[in-house]
């Protein structure tokens, strides 16, 4: 068995605005990562995972041209990580985490690392 699509994208489908982070640079990710990062966003498709409903991410400061960088992305994929080897979509790099809060999940499932995603800062209201 390797990465299983179908109860990836079923959690993901359970999901639900309220679940996600209401802080403002969380805001920022979902906003516009999919549409700063379309071929990221469809592999991520391709394994079940929505690319707006991250699991944890790690956002730096701003820099002076108004650029947020998020040097971690993570998500919850069901199925054995041994199926998946690390390479880069669009200069992201995905790798297999090995630090990440408790998922609560207990069914076989890995957590997805991508990183560096960098986005225009924008305050949500």
């Amino acid at each position: 068995m390797g990465i299983d699509v179908k109860k990836t994208q079923k959690y993901y489908n359970s999901i639900t605005t309220d679940d996600l982070c209401s802080c403002n640079y969380c805001k920022n990710y979902y906003f516009q990562v999919k549409s700063a990062y379309p071929l990221v966003a469809n592999y991520l498709a391709s394994i079940g995972v929505d690319i707006q409903k991250p699991f944890e991410i790690s956002p730096l400061e701003p820099d002076t041209n108004g650029i947020l960088e998020y040097c971690t992305c993570q998500y919850i994929v069901f199925g054995k990580y041994q199926t998946f080897h690390s390479h880069k979509v669009e200069n992201v790099e995905f790798r297999i985490a090995t630090s990440f809060p408790d998922t609560g999940i207990d069914d076989e499932h890995f957590v997805l690392e991508l990183y560096p995603i960098r986005l225009k800062y924008v305050v949500y209201k």
